[in-house]
């Protein structure tokens, strides 16, 4: 059998010998078997079905099926994914941390101008009313506001002249 292969070859390539055959093959199999271990590990990186593209690799003969796994293969590794994902919860803990410091920002009382925090009623220093809280919703709003922006409370007109809604 062994022979029959060889004196084929020979016929179709007549200029190359036994020898030039071994070292052709040798050479294919040690590109085929390069191909499988670099197919094995992107693969196993990627998260994909190592073993079996490693096999296949090697079955339909190395190049083919090497071309066509970079092609259907996922474009991140797993590692990749993992740290745009970390990547992804910096930004929502930044932007949250963010929220935080405006919802804690410190402003000025426009009467006596001393320090006060932005969810104050009332400056503590001068006693002036810089806020008004929503009997339905309880939230703070602008204390010259007619109409809640957070949940449509209509404030009544005898409420205003009192300057402190209940």
């Amino acid at each position: 059998m062994n022979n029959y292969i060889i004196t084929l070859l020979k016929s179709i390539f007549p200029w190359m010998t036994t020898t030039d055959f071994w070292v052709l093959l040798s050479v294919y199999a040690l590109i085929v078997f390069a191909l499988s271990v670099f197919v094995y590990r992107d693969s196993k990186s990627r998260g994909g079905k190592a073993a079996l593209w490693t096999i296949f690799t090697v079955i339909f003969g190395g190049i083919l099926p090497y071309l066509f796994y970079l092609i259907v293969r996922s474009p991140y590794t797993e590692e990749e994914i993992r740290e745009e994902e970390l990547q992804k919860e910096v930004v929502e803990l930044q932007r949250k941390y963010y929220e935080l410091m405006l919802d804690k920002e410190i402003t000025h009382c426009p009467v006596c101008g001393e320090e006060i925090r932005s969810d104050y009623l009332y400056c503590p220093y001068c006693f002036t009313q810089l806020k008004k809280k929503c009997p339905e919703c309880g939230r703070a709003i602008d204390k010259n506001f007619k109409i809640c922006p957070y949940c449509g409370h209509v404030f009544e007109e005898e409420n205003e002249g009192k300057g402190v809604v209940e």
